[in-house]
């Protein structure tokens, strides 16, 4: 899963709101997990 978040963030230039749409999640959950991931 980590893994799919940090190639959202690189693809979408580090835009939350566009890798939460492509990864399907709410941006609150993307917000959380890089924060859990240390991203």
């Amino acid at each position: 899963e980590k893994d799919y978040i940090e190639k959202a963030l690189i693809v979408t230039d580090g835009n939350r709101t566009q890798a939460a749409k492509i990864l399907e999640i709410s941006l609150r959950s993307l917000i959380y997990k890089i924060k859990d991931y240390g991203l």
